[in-house]
C-alpha cells in the first residue's frame, strides 16, 4: 500500500511539476518594409510603402519586405533572411 501512494504522489509531483513550465505563446510575426534613406541607408517601417510614391527597387544587399517577429535594425537584413538587393526608394 505504501509503494501505490509514493507512486501516485511520485505522478501527482510530475504532472505538477509539467504544468509549472508550460510555455508562452510566441509573439506574433508582423511584416516590416525597408524604404532606403539618404546615402546608402534604410530604415524599417511597418507602414506599406505607397506604390504611388514608391517601388521595390534595385539596391545591394538590401531586401524590400521580411515577415518576422523581432524588430529589425535600421541598415541590417536579418541573418535568417536572404537579400533581395532590392529595397523601397521614393521616385
Amino acid at each position: 500500500m505504501k509503494k501505490i501512494r509514493m507512486g501516485l504522489m511520485a505522478i501527482a509531483a510530475l504532472t505538477g511539476l509539467g504544468s509549472a513550465f508550460a510555455q508562452s505563446p510566441k509573439p506574433l510575426a508582423t511584416t516590416y518594409y525597408a524604404r532606403q534613406t539618404a546615402g546608402n541607408g534604410f530604415h524599417w517601417t511597418k507602414t506599406v510603402p505607397n506604390p504611388g510614391t514608391a517601388q521595390c527597387l534595385t539596391q545591394t544587399s538590401r531586401i524590400c519586405t521580411i515577415t518576422t517577429s523581432v524588430a529589425p535594425t535600421d541598415n541590417v537584413v536579418p541573418a535568417n533572411h536572404t537579400p533581395t538587393n532590392k529595397v523601397y526608394i521614393s521616385l
